[in-house]
């Protein structure tokens, strides 16, 4: 429907805002108003799937890995422990997969301690403190991965 307002003389009229945008322009409004859902809606599934699994001591995982997502562990160990990561994955082509300790949940916190080794697919370090520690596994393109974690 038309909307029509008055503009002192009856020859002058203006059309709402809604009905003067080009039907392009409100196609796209459209499209933008859903993209945006879209993209909260992702971003609150990401931040549900960063609660990261529970390991127990000596812990194997098999897992399938790849593009932006990455897979998330926590094992409890105490102060004065060695704890020991490793990573395998099955070959195709040139894909690779890698980890990283962490002392907190943090996205960009990796430990500053521990010493990584056969071509970083090994990892050991000694505990400084009591509490959890955080796995991130990750793969390029994709990568079915086993990641084997003690601690003693």
């Amino acid at each position: 429907m038309l909307q029509l307002k008055k503009l002192g003389h009856p020859a002058h009229t203006e059309l709402s805002s809604l009905t003067r945008m080009p039907a392009t322009m409100k196609l796209l409004t459209v499209l933008l108003a859903a993209i945006a859902s879209l993209i909260a809606l992702s971003t609150a599934r990401a931040q549900q799937d960063m609660t990261p699994t529970r390991l127990r001591n000596p812990a194997t995982v098999n897992g399938f890995i790849g593009g932006e997502s990455h897979d998330f562990y926590v094992i409890r160990a105490r102060k004065g422990q060695t704890m020991t990561v490793r990573i395998s994955w099955r070959r195709e082509d040139k894909n690779f997969a890698d980890f990283s300790v962490k002392d907190t949940a943090e996205f960009d916190h990796y430990v500053e301690f521990g010493k990584q080794s056969a071509d970083g697919k090994k990892w050991s370090g000694k505990i400084p403190r009591t509490g959890d520690y955080y796995i991130d596994v990750v793969a390029h393109p994709t990568a079915h991965y086993t990641l084997r974690v003690t601690v003693r």
